[in-house]
């Protein structure tokens, strides 16, 4: 299988070289007007076509085997006015150079893809929060929970033993599906998918769909969908390294290699993370007692991820891609703690393809496999407990199998229409805690979403997805989104219904821990939500600011009960919930080099059966962040302050989680004119404050800082 793969490797590589060795060829420069400095990573590429690149760190491009005649080009780099021009190609070498104008508008010339067609930013209708590069960079974060945290309000996260679980507007981790490039994460660990899979180094942008999205995005599209979009610079040849430390011991490194040649173009990264782990308080609590410990509130870890990808442009017209991504990940513990720690290992490869039909038309094919493996590895020999070290006893083989066709069609300049099938299957194989050993479920889904401009002010998307479930049938999801433009306000709203499908282990899993057995159940019913929103914004060159209030309902949520058996747990069907709030988002260009933004969250999350609010969830969140960017000749300065805010979480029956305010200070600095290569430096301080939760272990924190810590970076990015 190996030596085949490879064979069809090199085929694909042959021809690319062949038609990179044509004589019809296009390059240039691409700078921008204002100082006439070369824009690296700038895109232009042919419409209608799948025929792109990307100006490398000198803001040079070149495309060859370019069949002659008339074509419309098209140029874009984030923050600038897009160029859109047509020209004619002729045998032999063409050039033609490029300068962009920074945008008015302070969103600039940002795309999205919520709705799954491109849309700028600010006249997206469906209402999309995103995080941009260059705003990732800034925050130099660790991993991608103090990301969201530094960033955004409407994220929090709750420490645990295994890693933290996710919140949006109120609504826990099961609700919301992670997406990395379109494709869903999958794979569990006490419920929380294995978040430390995400490199924030590897972040292009991020975007944020809040409330029910099941139209397009299928089950548990309750609370929203976070999309990460990675890193690809399409340009000839790329290399880069980055590499950070911080306090105890806490090493981040990204290496990437992209190659183009030709037709076929090739993206490699390894990326690697380490820390030795802190402890916040030297006791837990057992039994209400409070007893002295060696165990580590942030545990020490190793891990490193490998992804590579293959891209095949056949024709203008026609193009496919294969991806895979190995993970592996160990979490360690003493043995005066445990007889062992915890190891997750992920396996994911992908393919697809895509085929232009003329126009903004198309039709694509996409398969992903995921298959996420948690063990336990023990730290020692044993002959008493029948174990030697480093010896593994799988706990979960979690598996999904994901294929999706879709067919886009632009009926006119005011209508475009979105149809799609898609299949997902999860696999869950477990000796000791499955009945046969192993279950499965399937999920059968046909969409269809339709984008009409009504008048030039209003836009419309509307849509349906229709859903069969092997265990619970059928359901019907449906949303609407309005946008209505006056001037410099936009105003959205959005209604949808969405649905969670109940998980492998609520329908079939089985153990027993301490004593108690918890069980699962075949006639559970799927929960069901009914979202609706409303917003406003305002744009203007200077400034953004939106507001925007919710709701989100939630029926027939899943939680243990007593079951027929004493110390008998068994899962159903037994609450309704609603999360209702507002969110706030400002952004200003305050001149002189400093921009000044931030936003707030206010979330009332109730159980309303109980009366009660949600467990873990903080009702006033807010972040503020001050930045100041200044360009030289061959520097650059981009320095920032942000800040996070959060009021105390609640915890029904014990002990709340602490509200907290936490400051971080980073400045990074680009070194360019270096002919092939970009330098940067970054540097700077977390938590300046120095602010330490020192809750007893077992107890509910609000962060897991280890209070003030330093941290250092360098990048070096060459591209040809």
């Amino acid at each position: 299988m190996q030596k085949f793969f490879w064979t069809i490797v090199l085929l694909l590589w042959g021809m690319g070289m062949s038609a990179y060795s044509q004589s019809t060829s296009l390059s240039g420069k691409i700078t921008t007007s204002k100082s006439g400095k070369p824009l690296p990573e700038a895109h232009i590429y042919f419409k209608g076509t799948n025929i792109g690149t990307a100006s490398n760190n000198k803001g040079l491009y070149e495309f060859n085997n370019i069949k002659p005649g008339n074509h419309s080009l098209i140029v874009s780099f984030n923050g600038f006015k897009r160029i859109s021009r047509k020209v004619e190609i002729v045998k032999g070498r063409n050039e033609m150079d490029f300068s962009l104008e920074e945008s008015n508008n302070n969103l600039g010339e940002v795309v999205v893809t919520g709705t799954g067609t491109a849309h700028h930013l600010k006249t997206a209708p469906v209402p999309t929060e995103l995080i941009s590069s260059k705003e990732v960079k800034s925050v130099g974060a660790s991993d991608f929970n103090d990301l969201m945290l530094s960033i955004s309000p409407s994220f929090d996260f709750s420490p645990g033993t295994m890693g933290a679980f996710m919140k949006l507007n109120g609504l826990s981790n099961d609700f919301i599906v992670v997406l990395i490039d379109g494709k869903r994460m999958f794979g569990d660990v006490g419920g929380n998918v294995d978040l430390n899979r995400i490199n924030p180094d590897n972040i292009e942008r991020i975007e944020i769909l809040k409330g029910a999205s099941s139209l397009l995005y299928g089950s548990d599209a309750i609370a929203g969908v976070v999309n990460i979009i990675t890193k690809e610079t399409r340009q000839n040849s790329h290399f880069s390294n980055t590499t950070r430390i911080r306090g105890n011991n806490t090493w981040q490194q990204n290496n990437v290699v992209e190659v183009e040649g030709g037709r076929l173009s090739s993206h490699t990264s390894f990326s690697r993370k380490s820390s030795d782990g802190w402890q916040l308080s030297k006791y837990e609590e057992d039994d209400g007692e409070l007893i002295e410990t060696d165990e580590k509130t942030m545990k020490a870890y190793e891990d490193f991820t490998v992804t590579q990808k293959f891209e095949f442009a056949a024709t203008p017209k026609l193009d496919f891609y294969a991806n895979g991504t190995y993970y592996q990940k160990d979490m360690f513990r003493q043995q005066s703690v445990a007889d062992y720690g915890y190891y997750y290992q992920d396996e994911t490869y992908g393919a697809g393809a895509k085929y232009l039909l003329g126009g903004r038309d198309y039709i694509s094919f996409d398969y992903h496999h995921d298959q996420f493996l948690y063990y336990y590895r023990y730290n020692h020999d044993d002959a008493d407990g029948g174990f030697l070290k480093d010896q593994k006893t799988i706990n979960n083989d979690q598996r999904l199998d994901n294929a999706r066709l879709k067919y886009l069609n632009v009926v006119s300049p005011n209508n475009t229409l979105t149809v799609g099938i898609d299949y997902l299957n999860e696999k869950m194989v477990s000796a000791d805690r499955l009945v046969d050993g192993e279950a499965d479920a399937y999920t059968m889904a046909l969409y269809a979403q339709d984008e009409m401009t009504i008048f030039d002010a209003l836009d419309v998307v509307a849509g349906a997805r229709y859903v069969n479930h092997k265990e619970f049938g059928s359901a019907f999801t449906p949303k609407l989104s309005a946008l209505y433009k006056l001037g410099d306000f936009n105003i959205r709203s959005t209604f949808g219904l969405g649905f969670k499908a109940p998980t492998l282990k609520e329908l079939y899993y089985n153990y027993e821990k301490r004593g108690r057995v918890y069980l699962g159940n075949t006639e559970l019913n799927p929960q069901e939500s009914e979202y609706l929103s409303a917003g406003v914004e305002y744009n203007t060159r200077f400034i953004s600011l939106s507001v925007s209030v919710y709701r989100n309902n939630v029926d027939n949520l899943i939680d243990y009960v007593a079951g027929k058996g004493d110390n008998e747990l068994i899962h159903d069907n037994i609450s309704e919930a609603r999360s209702e709030g507002i969110d706030v988002l400002l952004d200003v260009k305050a001149g002189a080099g400093f921009t000044f933004g931030g936003g707030y969250s206010y979330v009332n999350a109730r159980n309303l059966i109980s009366d009660i609010r949600l467990d873990g969830v903080a009702e006033h969140s807010g972040n503020a962040r001050v930045t100041y960017e200044h360009h030289w000749k061959n520097y650059a300065l981009n320095a920032n302050i942000f800040g996070r805010l959060q009021s105390d979480k609640f915890y029904d029956g014990d002990l709340n989680a602490k509200g907290y305010d936490l400051w971080n200070f980073t400045t990074n600095h680009t070194f360019s004119n270096l002919g092939s290569f970009i330098v940067e430096v970054s540097a700077g301080v977390d938590n300046i404050f120095d602010y330490v939760d020192d809750s007893p272990l077992g107890t509910h924190y609000g962060t897991l800082t280890p209070g003030r810590t330093f941290f250092a970076g360098l990048r070096i990015n060459f591209s040809e």
